[in-house]
């Protein structure tokens, strides 16, 4: 379960890095970031939410959602998935460490998924 201390570091985390993602809270007890990222190429703005239930982070990694959803390019298939309730998962890019990982490795994957589709 989330301590206050830990969303504090992360909400703290995510402004130094990713100053453009705002932290919100939900009715059902999630919490999490949302922030767009503009493509490279297309000039295409997508939207980029990483969430998780706060009863189970940071035990469970964040959920990330890309919208508009796009291909998978040229990423290993088996290192980028996406799941029918249109979660996107890096499991095979960054293995999920309760103790270090963050809000912010799963924006960052995120991201980098995004620029290397839109080039």
């Amino acid at each position: 379960m989330m301590q206050i201390a830990r969303w504090t570091a992360e909400v703290a985390i995510m402004h130094q890095r990713f100053p453009e993602f705002i932290a919100f809270r939900t009715t059902n007890g999630s919490v999490g970031f949302l922030g767009s990222i503009r493509g490279r190429r297309t000039g295409r703005e997508y939207t980029i939410t990483v969430k998780a239930p706060a009863q189970s982070y940071p035990e469970k990694e964040p959920a990330v959602y890309i919208q508009p959803r796009v291909g998978l390019g040229h990423w290993q298939v088996d290192r980028v998935n996406y799941h029918p309730d249109g979660r996107v998962s890096f499991s095979g890019i960054r293995p999920w460490v309760p103790t270090r990982s963050t809000f912010a490795n799963c924006a960052l994957c995120a991201i980098q998924f995004l620029e290397a589709f839109d080039q």
